[in-house]
């Protein structure tokens, strides 16, 4: 397994320094940030691979996986390496369905329910385990739309299959994201996403602070803006760990 990782590292790698950003303002300075991540890609204890426990894909999810594979572009580095991880990584569920933290009324994450699922080659439940570097497949369902959120690590999206278009920020034009095209999300930078017609299928990375908090944003009929908070538990599903109007300062920042 840790042959399969090292392959999807160094092939991530290779790619960042030259692909394009489009999904990025000027100002975000984004080749200096992908120098982070191709650096920590590099430097990748591959010796402590921990027993993973085998996770598969419901059915609906596994054809949107087969059609992202079957439609992956790239560098043949990048198709090889992503379609060696999708066969050989434990995949999951992000967001579960049911009650979480004992609010009233449904939860805003419940709407991605089976839509989101992840395969993590590197990190806490990776095939290598790393605690400074998460990194693995995402995959996505037609016409899922994540709303407005944010979290203290710094992330890169690197398009294998399908389009996504990325917002950043709250008033941001929602930017195309394709095969071969690299997206920068800063720490608590505020960004949403949206798939169009076919499944998506992305490379992630997140450096920073890993386990932090999350912050859902949501706005009411009267357009006054508000955030919830969610951490993991340590059964790995997220809990509303608090609500409140956004407020005035961050509001402006974002």
């Amino acid at each position: 397994m840790s042959n399969v990782v090292r392959s999807f590292a160094d092939a991530l790698a290779l790619a960042l320094p030259t692909a394009p950003t489009p999904t990025n303002p000027a100002n975000d300075n984004v080749r200096r940030r992908l120098e982070d991540f191709r650096s920590a890609l590099t430097t990748v204890d591959h010796t402590v691979t921990p027993a993973v426990d085998p996770g598969s894909l419901p059915a609906e999810a596994q054809a949107w996986l087969q059609s992202a594979i079957d439609g992956a572009q790239g560098t043949p580095g990048i198709v090889t390496a992503a379609r060696n991880a999708a066969t050989a990584g434990s995949w999951y569920q992000i967001y579960e369905s049911g009650p979480a933290s004992g609010h009233s009324g449904p939860e805003p994450h419940e709407v991605l329910t089976g839509g989101m699922f992840a395969a993590q080659m590197i990190g806490f439940r990776g095939l290598v385990t790393s605690d400074t570097l998460l990194a693995g497949l995402f995959l996505l369902g037609p016409g899922l739309h994540y709303p407005l959120h944010q979290h203290p690590a710094t992330e890169i999206y690197f398009g294998v299959s399908g389009e996504i278009c990325i917002q950043h920020g709250l008033d941001g034009e929602p930017q195309a994201l394709g095969p071969g095209d690299v997206s920068l999300t800063p720490s608590n930078r505020l960004h949403a996403l949206t798939v169009g017609t076919s499944p998506v299928l992305l490379l992630y990375c997140w450096l920073g602070e890993l386990g932090g908090r999350q912050w859902w944003w949501r706005q009411d009929s009267d357009g006054h803006w508000y955030r919830d908070a969610y951490e993991r538990t340590a059964r790995a599903s997220w809990e509303r760990t608090a609500s409140e109007a956004v407020p005035a300062d961050v509001l402006a920042r974002h």
